[in-house]
């Protein structure tokens, strides 16, 4: 972010998860962690856990790292201002949004008056006054980046990108394709919802990648126009 925030041509917004956190926390307090299609199922309890810890603990601690940096960082969740409404419409995940749908409006404001808005994935019901929700955290991105009209998402994780069934990396994934490889049983787990919103966002215009956010220059290569990951366009 560091290195984003340093350039004159970007406008940044970063969008963070928090799922090891969310798990540990609820093993303290002796809640179990069950997942569907690499989506957390989010109970009552674990909806408070969640939003405590994601809303709490993680945006604050990213906030307070970034503006150690010098990053002029804002921590918002995605129930502030609006930012994220959605409605359930799985009841086998629980509090979990669903037809998930963005307003940018703040994240402009914010990043007009200077700030990198770090976003929490909580999101508020459609259909249920007051309700909170769960949003899983790439979704929560690709649906921001639709939004913002944005030029690039890029998602950091821990590996190279998406791999393919020998486990070599899948330098592009073309739009036509997408589909089938969301179907065919080789991306799994947490890789699902990235290449969801990668897709959602390619639609759209978006310049759509994952990277290993781990490594040292990834990022660097990824501004200058070579991702060093896997692309979908």
């Amino acid at each position: 972010v560091q290195i984003l925030y340093g350039r004159d041509d970007m406008r940044v917004a970063v969008e963070h998860g928090g799922g090891p956190a969310i798990t540990s926390w609820m093993g303290k307090m002796g809640i179990h962690a069950e997942f569907v299609r690499g989506l957390r199922v989010t109970d009552g309890p674990s909806l408070e856990v969640a939003t405590a810890v994601l809303a709490g603990l993680i945006n604050k601690q990213l906030v307070s790292e970034m503006r150690s940096l010098g990053v002029n960082a804002v921590g918002v969740s995605g129930a502030d201002g609006g930012l994220l409404c959605g409605r359930v419409t799985d009841p086998e995940l629980g509090f979990v949004a669903g037809e998930l749908k963005a307003d940018a409006s703040l994240i402009e404001r914010l990043t007009d008056a200077g700030y990198v808005p770090v976003v929490s994935p909580i999101a508020v019901s459609s259909d249920r006054a007051g309700q909170l929700l769960n949003v899983n955290a790439d979704s929560a991105a690709g649906a921001l980046a639709v939004a913002l009209g944005a030029q690039r998402l890029v998602f950091l994780t821990d590996v190279d990108g998406i791999l393919n069934a020998d486990g070599r990396l899948i330098k592009r994934v073309p739009l036509a394709t997408g589909e089938e490889l969301l179907h065919s049983g080789i991306v799994k787990g947490g890789m699902l919802p990235k290449l969801e919103a990668c897709i959602l966002a390619a639609r759209a215009g978006v310049k759509a990648g994952i990277i290993n956010g781990t490594s040292a220059g990834a990022l660097p290569s990824w501004l200058e126009g070579s991702l060093p990951g896997t692309a979908v366009a």
